[in-house]
């Protein structure tokens, strides 16, 4: 009888205020392709994707999150238990750019000091717009210690998906060698898989 082999999710939040691009991302990453009008997220939602690495499979999990201040408090409820972070903001908005140690505050409450931390300067095709320049990001991402990319779900190679890969392998590689392997995989398996797209009282965008 052939062992079926575990798969363990990997949680990922992606949090920032409202209007940034937040659903637009996830849908891009999603589909592949250049989304729509979306509507705005009230709560959270995910979609998900498999990855199978040596002899693990991994589902990659991506949580869209509510930036309205009103829903922050629920907004903290999804962030638990995630691996990885994405603070985004909008290249275009200062203020959603100087919100990002609130958001950053908001996931390190509820998750461990191990969490892998990214910042997506997002809507990278309004260049001419931009209000907010890379080297801020990048600087920002240096201090918190994370990882810097600039972001657009409305261009073909709009860096949402480089991102999650970079992020997966650095994840993959700071938890995952052969003398971790077994004990981690039993404590990632804890959070049960659902369906491949879905999510609690979610709308579409944020």
């Amino acid at each position: 009888m052939t062992e079926q082999v575990q798969t363990i999710p990997i949680k990922i939040i992606m949090v920032g205020a409202m209007n940034v691009g937040k659903t637009s991302l996830v849908t891009k990453y999603a589909t592949g392709k250049i989304p729509g009008q979306t509507k705005t997220t009230k709560n959270a939602s995910y979609v998900s994707k498999h990855k199978k690495v040596n002899d693990f499979n991994f589902e990659i999990k991506l949580w869209d999150t509510a930036g309205q201040e009103k829903y922050k408090s629920l907004t903290k409820l999804f962030t638990k238990d995630a691996k990885i972070a994405i603070l985004v903001y909008s290249i275009d908005n200062e203020d959603s750019f100087n919100s990002l140690d609130d958001w950053l505050k908001l996931v390190k409450s509820t998750n461990e000091d191990n969490l892998i931390l990214a910042v997506a300067g997002n809507k990278s095709d309004l260049a001419s717009d931009n209000t907010i320049s890379n080297e801020r990001g990048e600087e920002y991402a240096k201090k918190i210690g994370g990882i810097f990319k600039p972001t657009s779900a409305m261009l073909e190679n709009g860096g949402i998906e480089e991102l999650i890969d970079t992020l997966f392998q650095k994840y993959y590689s700071t938890n995952f060698n052969m003398d971790q392997a077994n004990s981690l995989s039993l404590t990632l398996s804890m959070e049960k898989s659902r369906v491949k797209k879905g999510g609690c009282c979610g709308g579409g965008a944020s």
